[in-house]
């Protein structure tokens, strides 16, 4: 073949090449293709303001509500705040900005066509706009502009001024942040992000918790540092304060409360402003209450759709309901008992001014004298002075009691087998009772309410019971 030649079909090949991408930025014609002008491919800004020159942007999706974005200063930074008729929820920050800046500024887009006729404006779409928005400048000016089809070959949508014919082709992902209805901006999360963004030591930021179902109340609260500083040794940093007060299991309150807690994030709305909320369940739903110390929530918690795979839920102060398809609700079907730590109570010592025991229908009494300054204590067990080594340890015995199980056992009618009371300098007390459930369980009852857990004849033995009978024979407590 002659190098002419060769020539000749290189440029005949780039030429169709060339034809055919531009060819790709119009959509599929309806009318004749003969009559549609040439395009070209250059490119061109549609707008480009700047934030500080524009008081705010209103948006008009097709078919949905309109609504308007405006930039504001808080705290010595510009937020973009959402305004609409109808908004309930709070607009997603960083959504709303995306959206705010892609309006504003839409700069080297591909030029379809400089001079569209009308045909051409309904072929791009320009009849039935899928967004207009218009610009507002601090000046009073504004433009206004609009959002057509989208690419039929590719993933771009057709813009332009409204009073222009110029049409310009906009990428895929700056054509998303235009065509955002009302909805899509709103932050449906129970969680704010400030507690979720970072890690998940964010989440020990949460104060207090109460989940209340038809079964059972849980109410928990974190422990303060200065508490934690102060607290004997095995607290952990829950207390749980309903059905029963005690300490708390940290793993499961993190991992089956806080953790779910955190990706409860419902994503569309069922029904704005309900008329029947027993539909959805909600007439009488289980609710999750969270607190901070700068924030507090409540969610409500309906049905499981198993056929839309989801739950139906409401953020309070927010009258709409909600569909959740991804988050774990497990949270609900725990017991106490299963968020009780396995040792039952702990005070310290130096809060303790006596114990009493009844102990299969036997007395004993266990009582200090404090001395704060050099942090020591006389103690006798009933009427006799035992040493400061054995009054501690036969302490820790008592309150070292750990739960053997689980049991929905009721409390028996009969006295209780073993009582603990608890006496504190303050003049409070706490009782600790244990009841027979059998020759080897004896169910556990902290302040009259039943804990759900049970203690086996060995653990007691483990735990105090033998220690009587070793400082009775004058000898030392192990340790």
């Amino acid at each position: 073949m002659r190098r002419s030649t060769v020539i000749v079909s290189a440029v005949i090949i780039l030429a169709l090449s060339a034809g055919i991408a531009a060819l790709s930025l119009w959509p599929e014609p309806e009318a004749d293709p003969e009559a549609t002008p040439a395009p070209s491919v250059p490119v061109a800004d549609l707008i480009d303001e700047q934030p500080e020159d524009v008081s705010g942007v209103l948006l008009t999706p097709q078919g949905g509500s309109s609504y308007t974005l405006r930039p504001d200063v808080v705290d010595g930074s510009v937020v973009i705040e959402l305004y609409a008729g109808d908004a309930i929820f709070d607009g997603v920050p960083s959504m709303l900005r995306a959206v705010f800046n892609t309006a504003i500024s839409l700069t080297g887009l591909t030029v379809v066509t400089s001079s569209a006729d009308d045909s051409q404006l309904s072929m791009f779409g320009f009849d039935e706009p899928v967004m207009t928005w218009r610009v507002e400048r601090n000046d009073g000016t504004y433009v206004e502009m609009m959002a057509g089809a989208m690419q039929a070959a590719g993933q771009g949508r057709y813009v332009r001024e409204s009073d222009s014919r110029e049409v310009l082709l906009l990428s895929g992902r700056q054509a998303l942040q235009l065509t955002h209805a009302l909805e899509d901006l709103y932050d449906l999360s129970f969680l704010p992000a400030s507690i979720t963004a970072d890690d998940q030591a964010t989440l020990f930021t949460i104060k207090h918790i109460l989940i209340e179902t038809q079964e059972d109340v849980i109410e928990l609260r974190r422990v303060t540092d200065e508490e934690l500083e102060a607290a004997a040794a095995g607290t952990s940093m829950y207390k749980m304060l309903q059905p029963v007060e005690g300490e708390c299991n940290d793993y499961m309150v993190q991992s089956v409360i806080l953790e779910n807690a955190a990706g409860i994030m419902p994503e569309t709305i069922e029904e704005i402003h309900p008329a029947d909320l027993s539909a959805y369940g909600l007439d009488a739903p289980a609710r999750l209450s969270m607190s901070t110390a700068e924030w507090s929530g409540a969610l409500l918690i309906g049905d499981h759709n198993s056929q839309r795979n989801g739950r139906y839920v409401m953020l309070e102060g927010y009258d709409a309901v909600l569909l959740d398809p991804n988050g774990d609700y497990s949270f609900l079907d725990i017991s106490p008992a299963q968020l009780r730590a396995r040792l039952i109570w702990l005070h310290h010592i130096a809060d303790v001014s006596s114990l009493s025991f009844e102990l299969d229908g036997t007395s004993r009494a266990l009582r200090f004298e404090h001395n704060a300054d050099e942090n020591s204590l006389r103690a006798w067990l009933d009427d006799k002075e035992i040493s400061d080594t054995n009054a501690r340890r036969l302490y820790v015995a008592v309150l070292n009691i750990t739960q053997s199980g689980g049991t929905d056992a009721p409390i028996p009618d009969a006295k209780p087998v073993y009582s603990i009371t608890v006496s504190f300098l303050d003049g409070g007390s706490d009782t600790l009772d244990l009841y027979r459930l059998s020759d080897s369980q004896y169910l556990i009852v902290h302040g009259e309410v039943s804990t759900g857990l049970f203690i086996t004849r060995l653990a007691l033995q483990q735990n105090f019971l033998s220690r009587f009978d070793i400082l009775d024979r004058g000898e030392d407590i192990p340790s």
